[in-house]
């Protein structure tokens, strides 16, 4: 199974043993005191960096974070310059180099002043719950976690096992991911803060995106954080742990934890420039203003009321799905679509056939079996891809061989990288050579239906250009063409297009006998509305 899978698995086994020893529990109604996002500061260091012209009603100016290096270079430079507020919003952080790296440095911005503000989805809480009591403790830090489990907190078997009669519930889960610093500069887009979405893991590691943004769209992304940070779905870490050490102990040992980390992500070489030719945000700093595009974006983020299942019909025309799908709508000329996980279901796959119908070009990126995290995502979409091919949809699978083949995606690689494998974990989606999808949304039924995700659409031919490049050499990369062939002319087959000659597979490639074992066996056991 893959992890997701497994996790459930594990999820309802222990559920079932600990409902049987302990019966359940439930969340009662928490008062919180609210808070609101401070205004954009006009001081420090951070007020310089954006173009000068930005005024209020001007637009929006971003930048592409496309190397992993440069994207956590970003947030730790926004973190160390901050002076005001930080704002953060993430799905997970981890428990890793990563995780503890980041942590520290938003700790140290709060021991200089800076209040912050964390927001965490309560499903991988278990694993990192020592380090987040340590942030708690730290003063000018506030943590709340969304739709969490009411009880056994401690371990995931006690957690799951008091909350079988909430599983409905427990199924929907906050996916976005959002920084923002001193009111004046937001990060968006595909990582969370773990190792593997910053090319640090042994085992396999994701092909990511975001972007770094200023102007008009950081007060609105403030806005959806606030409606999170507010919403009566977050609860505070200390109301639902009331009974953790005292605050100097704990931190002290977040100070134990993290203190190794802490040159994790040491300078970037000077000069360095990533493929589209941007360098680090911390040596720009040197250099204001940013060399930013401009454009308009508007903020899409779907309402955190979703986890009360008003958008199980998958009809919501609110949710940033739904926008999606307009935007697809519309399209003359062509859609680039780049999801690790799609599984359109059929009402999207009408959709994608009738702008073929009109002549609009449709090209999907997605991950082969081999190189997804979730083969069971993998084994759902497979059901749609001989119908897209028919439709003329060009599709490419990412090969797990992508990390050792280009760099065109990290400058940091290694010996520990080259047995990594590649994935595909970015979410982007061009239309028409001029808007911009990129965000936290995957193509599935989760995403449309179950899970709250944060969206930004942005007008700008330049960005559009940008994406499709990093697209076009993805594919280049180490892709798969896929094709229908064979004897009967409709199976489906994988298309390696090496420099001396085609090399065709009728299989899955690259896949290992236990992982099509596993598919084989439950594959058809799992509904495609929990994928």
């Amino acid at each position: 199974m893959g992890p997701r899978m497994r996790a459930w698995a594990r999820a309802l086994a222990f559920a079932m043993l600990a409902l049987a020893l302990q019966g359940c529990a439930s969340l009662a109604e928490l008062q919180k005191t609210p808070s609101h996002a401070l205004p954009a500061a006009a001081d420090g260091p951070l007020a310089a960096l954006a173009p000068p012209d930005l005024a209020p009603g001007a637009g929006s100016a971003f930048r592409p974070l496309a190397f992993s290096s440069f994207a956590m270079d970003a947030r730790l430079t926004l973190i160390r310059q901050a002076r005001h507020s930080l704002d953060i919003q993430y799905y997970l952080i981890a428990d890793d180099l990563t995780g503890r790296a980041f942590l520290r440095a938003v700790r140290d911005a709060a021991e200089r002043g800076v209040r912050v503000r964390i927001l965490v989805d309560d499903l991988y809480t278990a694993a990192n719950d020592q380090l987040l009591q340590g942030m708690a403790a730290t003063p000018n830090v506030q943590i709340r976690l969304f739709n969490p489990f009411p009880a056994g907190r401690a371990l995931n078997v006690t957690r799951w096992g008091l909350s079988l009669l909430d599983l409905a519930r427990l199924n929907h889960r906050m996916h976005n991911k959002l920084m923002i610093a001193d009111g004046l500069f937001a990060i968006a887009g595909g990582r969370n803060i773990a190792d593997e979405y910053f090319f640090r893991s042994p085992r396999g590691n994701f092909i990511d995106f975001d972007l770094l943004v200023a102007g008009d769209a950081v007060p609105e992304l403030a806005a959806t954080f606030d409606r999170y940070w507010n919403s009566r779905h977050v609860y505070t870490l200390d109301a639902l742990e009331p009974g953790a050490p005292k605050a100097e102990a704990r931190r002290a040992q977040f100070e134990r934890l993290t203190a190794p980390a802490d040159k994790l992500f040491g300078p970037i070489m000077a000069g360095a420039r990533d493929f589209l030719n941007y360098g680090p945000l911390s040596q720009d700093m040197a250099r204001p203003p940013l060399r930013m595009l401009r454009g308009r974006i508007e903020v899409v983020a779907d309402s955190p009321d979703k986890v009360s299942g008003e958008s199980a019909s998958g009809k919501d025309p609110t949710t940033v799905i739904s926008h999606l799908n307009s935007a697809i709508e519309r399209a003359r000329d062509q859609v680039l679509l780049a999801s690790p996980y799609f599984v359109p279901g059929r009402a999207a796959l009408d959709g994608l056939e009738a702008v073929r119908k009109r002549g609009v070009a449709v090209t999907l990126v997605t991950n082969t079996m081999a190189s997804n995290d979730e083969p069971f995502v993998s084994a759902a979409y497979a059901r749609y891809r001989r119908r897209m091919l028919e439709a003329g949809v060009r599709i490419y699978e990412v090969s797990p061989r992508i990390l050792r083949m280009d760099s065109t995606f990290d400058d940091s690689f290694g010996a520990m990288l080259g047995t990594s494998t590649g994935r595909l974990h970015a979410k982007m989606m061009m239309v028409d050579f001029h808007t911009t999808i990129v965000g936290s949304m995957n193509l599935d039924f989760r995403s449309s239906r179950a899970n709250t995700e944060l969206g930004l659409f942005v007008e700008s031919g330049e960005l559009a250009a940008d994406v499709s490049l990093l697209v076009d050499d993805l594919r280049s990369a180490g892709t798969y063409r896929m094709r229908l062939g064979g004897t009967s002319g409709r199976d489906v087959q994988w298309v390696d297009d090496e420099p001396d000659a085609e090399k065709i597979y009728d299989a899955e490639p690259e896949i290992s006998l236990s992982t099509l074992l596993e598919v084989w066996l439950f594959s058809p056991l799992i509904q495609e509305d929990l994928l």
